[in-house]
């Protein structure tokens, strides 16, 4: 399965075949309250029970995360950021060292690629934090690959690489 997880406005992806579950993070949802019950009391799965409740599960399963984003302050946009930051569970409290720093296991064995699409105007330094942010969320999540692509606007992505 692969996961592509947007935030654009009424657009559908139609030319991506049945293995993409796409998720449209611009819908009515509560964020991440830092209980942390989906580590300690549902094991996997967050305690509010609505479109995110599942997203660690849905990212964990997945071979490809696609993310499209608008580009801001040099990281995720505030809508997808809520959607990753209820996906926590796709990890366990427990922790480990890589590449000499400290991250959480992963709980799915799934070896995952990343893949983002930043789209928006942005500085050299937004560009530069982002490129950061993305490497460590690919070491984050366990992820074999990243790739990280640019546009000014989301028409000028084309098609969807993996």
């Amino acid at each position: 399965m692969n996961i592509l997880i947007h935030d654009l406005e009424n657009y559908s992806f139609q030319n991506l075949g049945d293995d993409f579950k796409i998720i449209n993070t611009n819908i009515k949802t509560a964020p991440c309250q830092g209980c942390f019950k989906c580590w300690t009391k549902n094991a996997g799965y967050c305690v509010y029970a609505d479109a995110f409740q599942h997203s660690g599960a849905a990212v964990g399963n997945s071979e490809n995360v696609v993310i499209i984003s608008n580009i801001c302050y040099g990281g995720y946009s505030p809508a997808v950021k809520r959607f990753l930051d209820r996906g926590i569970s796709d990890c366990l409290p427990f922790l480990t060292f890589r590449k000499g720093k400290t991250y959480h296991t992963n709980r799915y064995k799934i070896r995952r690629n990343l893949i983002v699409y930043f789209y928006g105007e942005y500085s050299e330094f937004e560009r530069k934090t982002a490129e950061e942010y993305v490497a460590c969320h690919a070491v984050n999540m366990e992820a074999d690959t990243h790739k990280i692509f640019f546009a000014k606007c989301f028409e000028d992505i084309g098609a969807i690489k993996l």
